[in-house]
C-alpha cells in the first residue's frame, strides 16, 4: 500500500491510497487554504462532517498582509477538527513557531500532519514534541542533503510522504525516500500505512 497523504485532484485536496494492483482509494479533505483567506469567507462548516479530514489549512508568512486573518481561520479549522474528530493536513510556510504556539494554546488533541515540510531538523524535532506528523515530498528531490538529515532523525512512526501538486508518481517518491534512508521499500510502505491507520483510528 502506498499512502499519498496530500495531493490534489481537480483542485480538491485529497489523500490517495494505492495498492499493489493499482486500485485506488481517494479520501477528500476540506478547509480554507491560507492563500484564500483574503479572497473568500468561510462557508459550509457542515462540510466538515462529510469529509475524511480538515485540510489543507494553516499559516503562510509569504502572504503577510493576511496573516492575522490566517490565524483566525486556522483556529476555526482547529475547532472543527476537534469537534468533528477529523485529522488535519497543515500547510506551513515560515510560521512553524506560530503553529506550535497555537497547538499549545488550543490544546488540540487530533493528529496534525505538517505537509511539504522542508525546514530544519531542529524545527522538525519541535513539531514532534507536540505530537505532529511530518510529510515530505519535493524536498526529497530538491534538497537531498537536508532530506537525508530529516529522514534519518524522524521516527518512522511519524513520517508520511506526498506528491502535492508535483505530478510525481507516489511509488517513485517512496522509492526515493527508501533509497535516502537506506531501508527496504516494503518496510517503508508498511510503516507509513501503520501511521495512516492511527489517523483513521482517531476519528
Amino acid at each position: 500500500m502506498f499512502v499519498d497523504i496530500h495531493t490534489h485532484i481537480d483542485n480538491q485536496s485529497v489523500i490517495r491510497i494505492l495498492d499493489d494492483n493499482f486500485e485506488e482509494k481517494v479520501l477528500t479533505t476540506w478547509g480554507m487554504h491560507p492563500w484564500e483567506v483574503g479572497f473568500s469567507s468561510l462557508k459550509r462548516t457542515d462540510s466538515a462532517d462529510m469529509v475524511w479530514g480538515i485540510g489543507e489549512v494553516g499559516l503562510d508568512k509569504v502572504h503577510k498582509e493576511t496573516f492575522d486573518k490566517q490565524i483566525e481561520v486556522f483556529e476555526e479549522m482547529i475547532r472543527l477538527s476537534e469537534s468533528y474528530r477529523k485529522p488535519m493536513i497543515v500547510h506551513c510556510v515560515r510560521a512553524y513557531s506560530e503553529i506550535i504556539e497555537i497547538r499549545k494554546k488550543t490544546k488540540a488533541t487530533m493528529p496534525w500532519v505538517i505537509h511539504g515540510f522542508s525546514s530544519s531538523v531542529e524545527t522538525m524535532r519541535q513539531l514532534l514534541r507536540y505530537d505532529m506528523y511530518i510529510s515530505l515530498g519535493e524536498v526529497l528531490y530538491h534538497n537531498e542533503n537536508q532530506a537525508v538529515k530529516i529522514l534519518k532523525d524522524i521516527p518512522l512512526d511519524r513520517l508520511f510522504l506526498e506528491t502535492d501538486v508535483s505530478g510525481r508518481d507516489i511509488k517513485a517518491v517512496y522509492a526515493k525516500a527508501a533509497g535516502l534512508i537506506g531501508c527496504d521499500l516494503e518496510f517503508l510502505c508498511s510503516k507509513i500505512f501503520e501511521n495512516y491507520g492511527r489517523l483513521e483510528a482517531a476519528h
